[in-house]
């Protein structure tokens, strides 16, 4: 009877997202974004446990930010090139991608945010205005650590800066310099990823420990790990056979960079924050190790196994879950909750607090995506400046 009731709501589910899950999606890039996501908000939601049940959680999550930002590189990337290679280059092409990209991303963040930014008028006696405004501008955290609230927008503004930024240079490099689109993307993607290590290397080679503690939340330096998805793109279209030819070896590597990655976070081979490896290569490795995977995972194209439309379900709702999750379900809705009220019993506490903090988070994002993100999504067809037809966009988040 209990699976007989399981199988309805999931039916239920399925039937919400029928649309979607109709589309010719590609289902190992939802795989990444699954995994992605959810590991994040299992990290994000450990605090709550008890030291031993937190260490446990260290060796099951992942850098899903890292992730995030190679799959959308690559995403983004793909677009660009398509743009370039089949239309006449122009600025108007500019226009569109920064429109239908702001209208995917920016309604959500700023319904988010200003609904935060509401709750903490009236819950915080500390917070002002002034405090937040620089969010509205991506501007929270550019050479800078990011304020007390909203900490995790952090990821939000280094994407809206690479996507403002990044596709400028190289349309600038088309369009006036006249060089091809091949060689623009090349010479864009070195100069970031050789530009951010650099600076990155001097926090290591000056020693400046401030930096070294938080400058992987700062646009400036992380800039690069959107631009290895960026090299994915480049070379599943200008190298598509090579881009196939080995991508279980390929699928492997990548897993086998994590775990390594994994076992020097577990053993703490390098406490100390200075270190070459935690300032210059680990998150470098972290994008690498993502676009190893990337290859293999973009050519998987559908699930056997019906579970999978649950797994494209959660990545079809990832982007509201990362918005909502932590600043707005765990750190005022369930925070506002006077659990000692009911109980005293931690042993119950606990466990309801972790379960509807998933629970709220999967629900509030569900209501988000499909009467608010969707929505605001398709306004994006009719500000289009180049009248001439850029056949279907490849959704990005």
């Amino acid at each position: 009877m209990k699976n007989k009731f399981s199988i309805i709501k999931l039916d239920s589910l399925y039937s919400l997202f029928s649309k979607e899950l109709s589309l010719n999606r590609i289902f190992g890039l939802d795989i990444l974004r699954f995994f992605a996501i959810t590991t994040v908000i299992i990290s994000h939601g450990r605090f709550i446990f008890s030291e031993k049940v937190d260490r446990f959680f260290t060796y099951i999550t992942f850098d899903g930010v890292t992730i995030f930002f190679v799959l959308s590189g690559f995403l983004i990337g793909g677009i660009l090139i398509k743009q370039l290679e089949n239309n006449t280059p122009r600025f108007s092409l500019l226009l569109d991608f920064w429109v239908k990209r702001w209208f995917r991303t920016l309604p959500a963040y700023f319904l988010i945010l200003t609904i935060l930014t509401i709750c903490y008028t009236f819950t915080d006696p500390k917070f002002s205005f002034g405090t937040i405004k620089n969010y509205y501008f991506f501007c929270q955290n550019l050479y800078y650590p990011t304020p007390d609230y909203f900490t995790e927008s952090w990821s939000l503004s280094v994407e809206e800066w690479f996507y403002l930024t990044v596709p400028f240079l190289i349309f600038i490099l088309t369009i006036f310099f006249k060089l091809k689109p091949k060689i623009s993307v090349l010479i864009t993607a070195l100069t970031i990823l050789f530009f951010i290590s650099f600076l990155r290397y001097m926090i290591y080679a000056e020693k400046d420990l401030q930096k070294a503690l938080s400058f992987n939340h700062q646009v400036l330096f992380r800039l690069d790990s959107i631009m290895y998805g960026v090299i994915g793109a480049y070379f599943s279209y200008y190298y598509s056979k090579l881009w196939k030819s080995i991508p279980t070896i390929l699928l492997i590597s990548g897993i086998a960079i994590f775990l390594i990655q994994k076992w020097i976070f577990v053993s703490n081979m390098f406490p100390e924050p200075l270190l070459l490896y935690n300032v210059v290569f680990e998150y470098s490795l972290t994008s690498i190790a993502t676009l190893l995977l990337l290859p293999f995972l973009s050519n998987f194209k559908k699930s056997k196994y019906k579970i999978g439309n649950l797994i494209t379900i959660i990545s079809l709702i990832s982007y509201s879950m990362y918005l909502t999750h932590m600043a707005l379900i765990k750190g005022i809705i369930l925070k506002s909750i006077p659990w000692t009220d009911f109980t005293t019993n931690y042993n119950i506490i606990l466990p309801v607090f972790y379960f509807l903090y998933w629970a709220l988070t999967i629900i509030f994002s569900i209501i988000i995506y499909k009467f608010f993100e969707v929505p605001t999504t398709n306004l994006r067809e009719k500000f289009v400046f180049s009248k001439k037809n850029q056949g279907p966009v490849m959704e990005i988040k």
